[in-house]
């Protein structure tokens, strides 16, 4: 009895080491590594080499840089600051040449004499070929009629000033001597009653011109007061 009890376990022992083998699969019909499954054992990772790794919280969105009022306008300062400090040409005037005297002592406490100059500046006179007064426009329409029978002759009525009006004038010219010689040939046309007038006389008139007046100067010209209110403004 115990020797057959021995050998069925010998058999069943090498039954089960024929399987384990795989020589008895198309036998059986199951494999020894069908519920094993060795292969994921390839495919596991080292958990001894993994790193957990905590997400870090989202950054908060970053705002643009605060922009102070003090820090902002400083290109505008600069502006600012460059436009008063510019370098300008000013000029005043014209004045009569007697208030040269008066002009110098207005500007000495303000401009050294090498930063500023006052220019002569000679007006030229204006004459006029001149017929007139008339008593009235009746008078004036009567003469002109017979200039204009007159050939060459040319004219224009004199409005202005008062003391020429009603009146005709037949050229202006801005010398004595033009005006002169002008009068001579229409008197050989036969008009004898046409005479010169001066309707402004040739005169010298000074001009203050300042050619670099910096920042603070243009703030002190701006507060002198001038003969006959004259201002400084920007050199023609």
């Amino acid at each position: 009895m115990l020797r057959s009890l021995v050998l069925i376990l010998l058999l069943v022992n090498a039954a089960f080491f024929a399987w384990t083998q795989g020589w008895l699969n198309e036998v059986v019909g199951i494999r020894p590594d069908g519920q094993r499954e060795p292969q994921r054992l390839t495919q596991q990772k080292a958990a001894s080499q993994l790193i957990v790794v905590t997400p870090e919280p989202a950054e908060a969105p970053r705002s643009a840089p605060a922009v102070s009022p003090a820090s902002e306008p400083a290109s505008a300062v600069v502006a600012s600051a460059s436009e008063a400090d510019a370098i300008r040409c000013l000029e005043a005037g014209p004045f009569p040449a007697t208030q040269r005297t008066q002009l110098e002592a207005l500007l000495r406490p303000v401009l050294p004499t090498t930063a500023r100059q006052i220019d002569t500046v000679t007006v030229q006179g204006l004459w006029m070929v001149y017929m007139g007064p008339y008593a009235d426009n009746d008078a004036l329409g009567r003469k002109q009629d017979e200039l204009r029978r007159i050939r060459g002759i040319t004219f224009e009525p004199v409005r202005s000033p008062a003391s020429l009006a009603p009146g005709l004038s037949l050229g202006r010219y801005t010398t004595q001597a033009d005006a002169e010689a002008a009068l001579e040939r229409i008197r050989l046309r036969g008009i004898r009653t046409a005479r010169t007038v001066t309707l402004r006389p040739a005169s010298e008139l000074l001009v203050v011109r300042v050619p670099r007046a910096s920042g603070p100067d243009q703030q002190a010209l701006a507060a002198l007061t001038l003969p006959q209110n004259r201002g400084f403004a920007a050199c023609r």
